[in-house]
């Protein structure tokens, strides 16, 4: 048994996945990699990667030629578990439900798609969405708030499971100077619907207040020369620093040094980074958005703004210049609400989960 493992082999031998490569950047290769440190001998089949769309079609069809052979021959698997999202996603995976459906599996869905919604709303077929996850025997979920909007387009509550995202907490609290200026971070995909851009005009607007108390750090992919140019254009570079993306080693170093984490977003799941910022003991700034109101409790362990209004971004930005005393008391009470969302607890409702379904094979 591997160290660490949460979930032993006698029961991951039964159990395949399905999901997007691990160093994809996002929240769901985040959830994987974590399942790889606590799942012993993990059976992973990849059916996607950022890449072109050639070598994109070739992920897809060669997974489910993976996927096929290995529900063919090896006869101890019992349950796919298959990682998804909305869009082009939830289509390739109906693919995979199907195909699992066929050789008599037991499927578990797992949706991560903040923009389901949309998705959803947006669908000529709504009927096929709803058919193809009520073909699956569980829907897992990462909020009370998605499990009520699943019931509500006609899947079945019986089948849905809430299942916290996993993060795994730093072994020592971080300590973090008290005096200077006041560190921001940012982590998560540049572009609007994450509100970096929101953030930055909210700074930009007051940047005279701003520039010798807040420091901020960005880390991201996609719109990287946008993003730069926005922050050349507005003079913030003495204080505003995009890193790029960041991942191990360096995302540990920007969670140890950050004060504060802020999310300004128009739409999400819950966010994987809000979670990790919490269990490093950060008061969170971000939005009323998918599942962040059930981890984010206003002027508790953070504040919420509205998407999209600079003003309330720089308001709460200034209540903490103005109030430092309260980031560790903040930041406390974001680690005692994290702590359901530390691996004993996810792998051990997991382990529920598939356990539930062999015992009724």
């Amino acid at each position: 048994m591997a160290y660490n493992t949460l979930i032993p082999t006698e029961i991951s031998q039964q159990v395949i996945m399905v999901g997007v490569k691990r160093d994809t950047p996002g929240g769901m290769a985040a959830v994987i990699n974590s399942y790889y440190q606590y799942i012993d001998k993990l059976q992973y089949i990849t059916s996607w990667k950022l890449a072109s769309m050639p070598v994109k079609a070739w992920y897809a069809l060669s997974s489910i030629l993976q996927f096929t052979i290995a529900l063919l021959f090896n006869r101890k698997i019992k349950i796919v578990h298959i990682q998804g999202a909305a869009n082009a996603s939830f289509a390739r995976k109906a693919v995979f439900v199907n195909i699992a459906r066929f050789f008599g599996k037991k499927v578990i869905m797992h949706q991560h798609a903040c923009d389901f919604v949309e998705y959803y709303d947006n669908h000529k077929n709504k009927a096929w969405i709803t058919q193809t996850i009520n073909n699956c025997d569980r829907l897992i979920v990462l909020s009370q708030w998605w499990k009520e909007y699943f019931t509500s387009i006609g899947i079945d509550a019986g089948k849905i499971v809430i299942l916290n995202n996993i993060v795994t907490p730093p072994q020592e609290p971080t300590q973090r100077p008290t005096d200077g200026k006041i560190r921001l971070l940012f982590l998560g995909e540049i572009g609007k619907r994450k509100g970096v851009y929101d953030l930055l005009q909210a700074i930009a607007n007051e940047r005279d207040y701003f520039a010798d108390r807040i420091e901020l750090r960005i880390g991201g992919n996609l719109e990287e020369e946008k993003l730069q140019a926005f922050i050349r254009d507005h003079k913030l570079n003495d204080f505003v620093t995009f890193l790029g993306w960041v991942s191990g080693d360096k995302k540990t170093e920007c969670l140890e040094w950050a004060h504060i984490y802020i999310l300004p977003s128009f739409n999400e799941g819950l966010p994987i980074g809000i979670l990790e910022a919490m269990s490093y003991r950060m008061p969170i700034i971000s939005t009323p958005v998918g599942g962040i109101p059930e981890v984010v409790h206003h002027h508790h362990n953070g504040i919420m703004v509205q998407p999209g209004h600079h003003d309330e971004i720089a308001a709460a930005l200034r209540y903490f210049v103005e109030n430092r005393d309260l980031i560790p008391q903040y930041g406390e009470e974001s680690y005692k609400i994290a702590q359901p969302y530390f691996p004993e607890s996810v792998m051990g409702s997991l382990r529920d989960v598939y356990n539930n379904l062999l015992n009724k094979q």
